[in-house]
């Protein structure tokens, strides 16, 4: 329990750093690694949460999650380069 907790203060720091960084960014490029950043750290809070409470269900949905967040800074990254 104490080492979940203490991971999810490490998880929570590491998001508030990056939304600085992605704040204070003037580079398109920055806030894409970012974006990629903040969802990775989300799926593991998700992860996580799954562990504390015993939830398959949560696992499914950080899966998921993961996937679409995958699929999404493709995108962004693609139109970052040449455009959609």
């Amino acid at each position: 329990m104490k080492v979940v907790t203490a991971v999810l203060i490490l998880l929570s720091a590491g998001a508030v750093l990056a939304l600085v960084r992605m704040i204070f960014s003037r580079e398109s490029s920055t806030k894409a690694i970012v974006l990629d950043v903040l969802t990775t750290l989300v799926t593991a809070v998700i992860v996580l949460l799954a562990l504390l409470f015993h939830s398959s269900f949560l696992l499914d949905i950080a899966l998921v999650y993961a996937i679409l967040s995958f699929a999404a800074v493709l995108v962004v990254a693609r139109y970052l380069e040449r455009g959609i």
